[in-house]
């Protein structure tokens, strides 16, 4: 009998080797996946791969329609760069606002965030680190409208936005670009903060666009 645990690992596994697969382009956006073959490519049972389906269709990853199935997503263009333009703008001004008052303790959470990054090559671990420090970032601003509107274009960026991970050299990039910032915050320089941070959503955009759109 399968245990609890050995369903949750699998599950885990499932939903990360199909997340990265769709990051990395194995998987092309509108490809249907279909159950019965993801069933017998990871030997596991179809409770297993709906469960993960539904995961990386919250997640943004996947479509699912109804009597069709799950299908990768398909962004535009536009989608992508109106998204990082905006977090640009938003993030950067968050930045600015929280650098002054920012704390030691604050600035210790900052550098842990920032060596999580520095101290992986999982993309999905990067991530995790990398999203938590800019969600920081904006909720020390104490903006309370800035942060809703950052949390909703975060979750329209999350699929392209793990994607950017896998963009040859963005990875490196994101931890010296990130590293910069938080020396601009350390160094009570809020207005170079503000610059560091739109450079970094920018170039993440102009790489990811490249990326995605290469075949074009």
């Amino acid at each position: 009998m399968t245990s609890k645990n050995d369903s949750t690992k699998r599950l885990n596994e499932v939903t990360d080797a199909l997340r990265n697969a769709i990051a990395n382009g194995e998987r092309k956006p509108g490809e249907r996946l279909v159950e019965s073959q993801l069933c017998e490519l990871f030997g596991v049972k179809r409770s297993i791969i709906r469960e993960g389906l539904r995961k990386l269709a919250h997640e943004g990853f996947l479509k699912i329609t109804p009597n069709v199935g799950a299908s990768v997503t398909e962004f535009s263009r536009q989608d992508v760069e109106q998204v990082y333009d905006l977090l640009a703008v938003l993030e950067g001004l968050a930045v600015r606002l929280a650098t002054p008052f920012i704390t030691e303790e604050q600035l210790l959470q900052l550098e842990e965030l920032l060596k999580g990054m520095e101290g992986t090559d999982n993309q999905r671990v990067f991530s995790d680190y990398n999203d938590r420090f800019h969600v920081m970032i904006c909720t020390l601003s104490e903006n309370s409208r800035l942060l809703i509107m950052t949390d909703n274009l975060r979750l329209s960026r999350r699929a392209f936005g793990y994607q950017s991970f896998f963009v040859p050299g963005q990875t490196g990039s994101s931890k010296d670009e990130h590293r910069r910032i938080f020396q601009a915050i350390r160094d009570n320089d809020p207005i170079r903060a503000e610059q560091l941070m739109r450079d970094h959503l920018l170039n993440a955009k102009s790489k990811l666009v490249k990326w995605l759109y290469r075949s074009l």
